[in-house]
């Protein structure tokens, strides 16, 4: 809940006005003074080395590292100082900067994002839509009007910025009229500052270098230090524009009273001015998750439980899981689906049920999976709403153009090769799979008879990902069962 986050501020605030961590910034010359007096003003203390003659040895004494690309002459130094930061333990934020404007900023972020494990990255919709999808507009340093956050829009940037964190690892800002902040686990919006703030030079680089004073004074606690400082950062904000207005004054003076605002701003204040939402976002049937989909079947057990199997089959990298109960009582099948969602919200994979709705939707599971015979006469997608995942199964071309039609987020298709699962099931040729695949632009994950062996064989005709039954869980070891189907799926993926 947001409120867990709202009490940390104090013990945030206080932690960096009595440690008074040494922030490291290598930022661009149009904001190195002013990315100094914020890291003063929050009460820590900056210093701006960045020939990269001293930064390795200077990153490995500090308590915060922050990296702007505001300039891009700085990049190799970014390179050494980030590496000897995170050899040293200390925490690194990111300003990818205008990072999709040119070859030149597309080369550096990628290489920075390959070579420096960092804690938190903050930029604009832009600039972060560029880093998690390789898309997204600049105008200048700002923010495409097409990118722009808005009360329409704000949950899909939330979810962007949830895949970017578990990607990257690192607690992701989006700056904007409404502020995003996602961990892999927890998403908020943050409704705080003032239009004024964008007509000043570099509130968001000095909102970076902030990032930094407060993740150098609470390197154990990144998603709470973060969101402190981007609230601290709104709400002085707020507050600069009202002592501005009271004085008939301009950007100018508005500057100075920012500055002076992050300094001046008490944990309580901060607590009372900050509108903070914590968003409940559920999983997404993406192409990536469709890679090993998992199905569970008690069948195969050998008398193990079926949270034991499971989570051996989740740690081994399976990237979705799907419950299916055929003999169950609704109570038992109930209570197995609340412990399996709760066990895939562990693992960050999407959730779903076969063929009940009425389970999916009282265990609080990401979705649902139904065949085509549950479609006939009825809207499954009004049934479950438009934020849970819809999933059907198809074996032609027509079925398969009529689930997405009908709302399908993707669609199981097979038999692809003869199952004990469904001894009746006829099995699909490579070549209708491969029309399928072709004829939708959802993900399509193929179903049936399927194993390491046979894997690649999927890929290649089309289709996102592979769902196996008995291959993992009729395994005598499905941990190592579920780590070698998926290095058979990532490997015929990256030819």
């Amino acid at each position: 809940m947001k409120t867990d986050i709202l009490a940390s501020f104090p013990a945030m605030m206080a932690n960096v006005r009595e440690k008074e961590p040494i922030v490291q910034a290598i930022t661009n010359f149009v904001t190195v003074n002013d990315c100094a007096n914020i890291i003063l003003a929050a009460g820590a203390s900056p210093t701006m080395a960045h020939e990269v003659e001293e930064v390795a040895e200077v990153a490995s004494v500090v308590q915060g590292l922050v990296m702007n690309m505001g300039t891009m002459e700085d990049v190799e130094a970014m390179l050494v100082a980030g590496k000897a930061a995170n050899e040293a333990g200390v925490p690194v934020v990111l300003d990818p900067v205008a990072v999709g404007a040119t070859r030149l900023r597309r080369e550096g972020g990628k290489k920075l994002l390959e070579n420096v494990k960092f804690s938190v990255i903050r930029g604009n919709t832009s600039e972060i839509k560029h880093l998690a999808v390789g898309t997204g507009s600049t105008r200048g340093v700002d923010a495409a009007e097409e990118d722009k956050i808005t009360e329409d829009n704000y949950k899909a940037f939330g979810y962007m910025a949830r895949e970017l964190a578990r990607k990257t690892g690192a607690v992701i800002a989006i700056s904007g009229v409404i502020d995003i902040i996602a961990s892999p686990d927890r998403v908020f919006a943050l409704r705080n500052g003032d239009a004024m703030m964008s007509r000043i030079t570099g509130s968001g680089c000095m909102l970076t270098a902030l990032l930094g004073a407060f993740c150098g004074g609470n390197p154990d606690h990144i998603l709470e230090a973060t969101v402190c400082a981007v609230s601290l950062m709104g709400v002085s904000g707020e507050i600069a524009r009202e002592k501005t207005d009271a004085q008939g004054a301009g950007t100018l003076t508005f500057r100075t009273h920012l500055v002076d605002q992050i300094s001046l701003t008490d944990a309580e204040t901060l607590q009372k001015r900050t509108r903070l939402e914590e968003l409940e976002l559920a999983e997404k049937a993406t192409k990536e998750s469709m890679k090993v989909y998992a199905i569970t079947d008690r069948a195969w057990l050998g008398g193990r439980t079926l949270h034991e199997v499971t989570e051996e089959v989740l740690a081994a990298g399976a990237t979705f899981l799907q419950i299916r109960e055929k003999e169950l009582d609704e109570a038992t099948f109930l209570e197995e689906a609340k412990d399996l969602a709760q066990l895939a919200k562990k693992y960050h994979v999407p959730f779903v049920v076969n063929d009940n709705i009425e389970i999916a939707l009282a265990c609080g599971a990401d979705g649902v999976h139904v065949g085509q015979s549950d479609i006939v006469d009825k809207d499954v997608r009004a049934m479950i709403g438009p934020d849970k995942i819809l999933g059907i199964s198809a074996n032609t071309v027509e079925t398969a153009v009529k689930a997405q039609e009908s709302g399908a987020d993707y669609i199981g298709v097979g038999a692809v090769f003869h199952t004990d699962t469904k001894k009746d099931a006829q099995s699909l040729t490579n070549e209708e799979l491969l029309a399928i695949c072709k004829a939708v632009t959802i993900p399509v994950v193929a179903i049936g008879g399927i194993n390491q062996s046979n894997a690649a064989d999927c890929i290649r005709h089309g289709a996102d990902g592979i769902a196996v039954v008995s291959a993992i869980c009729g395994a005598e070891d499905p941990k190592a069962a579920a780590a070698a189907i998926k290095k058979a799926v990532n490997d015929a993926l990256s030819i």
